[in-house]
């Protein structure tokens, strides 16, 4: 049975938090790295070339393939009793040693079965193999074949790698409904799926669409929401997974499993040739029920839920936690994705995560993995709330370099995900300056250290700028424009809400860390369909008439995409924008706080810290204000409608601004 999409109450965070947090920084003077080589951009440095993915399947559980032989191995802790059917036959499961796994149980059937459907069976009962890489859709058997061996259509592309982390700028998207509605110009054959989210030369109303459109904004990564194998029928977002080791088959348009193997490596091939990074949205905090693995053991699933849904890993036995790294391994290995954000990774004992990811990045450095997730659980109260992933634990993470989504930042520029109050941005001049000044800079600590914190919930956590995901809107709850219009702002896209719209957003993309947009964001698209706000509060199994992008809205909205344009390449071709480390912020920006007006001085250069060469300016109220520059020569670049040049020493209100040294 299809499980509800029952997502977190975010934790509101108490404004004292972030007023002591922003005074113990001490940000009279605080700084960053050397800039980055060539100063003038960012972004990816040159493609490197990556070898091409191994041809071997790893050595791990579930039917490791080769057409002499393949070798079936699964756990099971509580049973002797184990068995795999293949070909009409029943073979019997021994005890296995395996170096880093117990319990397992293998036996080796001789022959090609490439192609060939095998059923796992504990104690006579029919499971599902947790390790399969392909399945026989509707049921829990498994198809054996080798995954890692099916090449993409052309040669592996050189795979984009960033200088460094914080030069990110991530793009969430649905691999269903970026495409499927046909104004995304997408050949109908392949809308909705895997091929079509690369189809190039696609437009509609003169302007581009699809990928085609993600290099116009200028990002450098796709989130791509749940696309392996989830048990709910689209449309529905896929957070009820069935199968972590498979591409979900309604995104493809084949039905043989090579095929659709093949498929998803061709997508990511061709987003690497587009110089676009891709990163899975990938949910191990729980199963679409616990008839995915209980009858294997219960010990898969925690005693008491965390998230949300009745069924929650528990990656506290390290069985389960070698499985999830395992399959994190298959997907950078086999399918050449870049990185990872974890739904609900608050449910996870941090010291596995951070395993998880040290693992993944010592074995794979050349990638640069982009590892992020929610410091959340399911809203539920945690017995085991120390080990877990929060933002008080997040400076322990940084050596496996994983970041957390600051619904901290995000709250404090917007108000609450579901609510109508506004927050800074409302310009109502009651919005938490400390707590912006916290969030501009990144949330950096207070003492640098990878010691937990003892306030879990403490906004001041990153031990590195890369450890904050900046943003004010992703798939759940209201989108941007949706909570402007909500919260009653009038005006439409050229009066204040749209005005409004622009200067959330720019907070984000000018803020130290890395930032983060929502499908259809950068033109307004709105998931309210009749004036009903409800739905869009949580549409995560709505029609394509809610969820599905309008690409029509891109032409009607043209300045709000201009906007998001001009400071995405602002912030690529600004490396005081883009601080690699906690040092520089602490030596290298400086600021000030005039009412509710927030001002940050930037170097970009830690050898000249208080050289300062940018200034960005928030300014929430309704008046121009004055801005008072270091000494030099400075140009205006960015205001509330985007790129500019000139001289005037002026902040917009309801605007943010930045001025460069000349």
């Amino acid at each position: 049975m299809t499980q509800s999409h029952r997502r977190p109450r975010r934790r509101k965070m108490a404004a004292a938090g972030a007023v002591a947090a922003a005074a113990a920084l001490g940000f009279a003077a605080l700084p960053l790295l050397q800039p980055d080589a060539g100063a003038a951009g960012v972004g990816s440095s040159p493609a490197r070339t990556v070898a091409a993915p191994p041809a071997t399947p790893l050595e791990t559980l579930g039917a490791i393939y080769t057409p002499a032989q393949t070798t079936f191995r699964i756990w099971s802790p509580d049973s002797s009793q184990v068995t795999v059917d293949i070909s009409g036959e029943s073979h019997a499961l021994a005890p296995k040693d395996l170096d880093g796994y117990s319990d397992v149980y293998e036996t080796v059937v001789a022959g090609d079965l490439k192609g060939s459907a095998y059923q796992f069976r504990i104690s006579g009962k029919a499971v599902r193999d947790p390790y399969a890489q392909m399945v026989k859709p509707g049921s829990t058997e498994g198809i054996v074949i080798n995954s890692a061996a099916v090449q993409p259509t052309d040669e592996w592309a050189s795979t984009p790698v960033p200088a460094k982390r914080e030069d990110a700028v991530i793009y969430e998207l649905s691999v269903r409904d970026f495409t499927i509605d046909a104004s995304s110009g997408v050949d109908s054959a392949k809308r909705g799926k895997f091929a079509g989210l690369t189809q190039t030369g696609t437009t509609h109303d003169g302007v581009k669409t699809g990928i085609d459109h993600l290099k116009e904004l200028g990002v450098t990564d796709v989130q791509l929401m749940p696309s392996f194998d989830f048990n709910s029928t689209v449309p529905n977002w896929g957070y009820d997974p069935t199968n972590y080791n498979v591409p979900e088959e309604q995104f493809s348009q084949y039905t043989e499993p090579e095929d659709r193997v093949r498929e998803f490596k061709d997508m990511v091939n061709e987003f690497h040739k587009n110089g676009i990074r891709v990163i899975m949205d990938v949910v191990y905090n729980h199963t679409y029920s616990k008839e995915a693995f209980q009858d294997i053991t219960g010990k898969y699933y925690t005693e008491t839920d965390l998230s949300g849904t009745g069924n929650s890993i528990d990656d506290s036995n390290p069985m389960v936690s070698r499985m999830i790294r395992d399959s994190l391994e298959q997907w950078v290995r086999n399918y050449n994705v870049d990185g990872f954000r974890f739904d609900l990774v608050g449910v996870h004992q941090y010291k596995n995560v951070d395993e998880w990811a040290t693992y993944l990045n010592e074995k794979y450095p050349e990638r640069r993995l982009q590892i992020h997730g929610e410091p959340w659980s399911g809203g539920v109260t945690d017995p085991q709330e120390a080990q877990k992933v929060r933002y008080g634990t997040v400076p322990a993470l940084a050596d496996g370099h994983v970041g957390v989504f600051n619904g901290a930042y995000r709250d404090a520029i917007k108000g609450g995900t579901r609510d109508q109050v506004l927050g800074y941005m409302g310009g109502t001049g009651e919005g938490d300056t400390d707590a912006i000044t916290t969030g501009l800079l990144g949330s950096p600590l207070a003492t640098k250290s990878t010691e937990p914190l003892p306030d879990p919930w403490n906004p001041a956590f990153a031990y590195d700028p890369e450890q904050t995901i900046n943003y004010v809107s992703a798939h759940d709850d209201l989108n941007l424009w949706d909570k402007i219009t909500y919260s009653g702002v009038t005006g439409g896209p050229t009066g204040r809400a749209g005005q409004m719209h622009r200067f959330g957003a720019g907070m984000v993309f000018t803020s130290q860390g890395i930032p983060f947009l929502y499908e259809g964001d950068e033109f307004l698209h709105s998931k309210v369909v009749d004036g009903d706000y409800e739905t869009a509060k949580n549409s995560y199994e709505a029609g394509d008439n809610v969820n599905a992008i309008q690409w029509g809205e891109k032409a009607e909205n043209a300045d709000a995409f201009t906007y998001y344009k001009d400071v995405i390449a602002l912030r690529k071709n600004t490396p005081a924008l883009r601080l690699g480390s906690w040092d520089a912020v602490k030596n290298q920006v400086v600021t000030k706080t005039e009412g509710q007006v927030v001002t940050a001085s930037i170097s970009s250069d830690s050898s000249a810290p208080t050289d300062y060469d940018t200034v960005v300016v928030y300014n929430p109220t309704s008046s121009e204000h004055s801005v008072e520059l270091p000494q030099g020569s400075w140009t205006k670049v960015l205001d509330n409608n985007g790129a500019t040049s000139t001289a005037e020493k002026t902040a917009d209100g309801l605007s943010v601004t930045v001025f460069k040294k000349n």
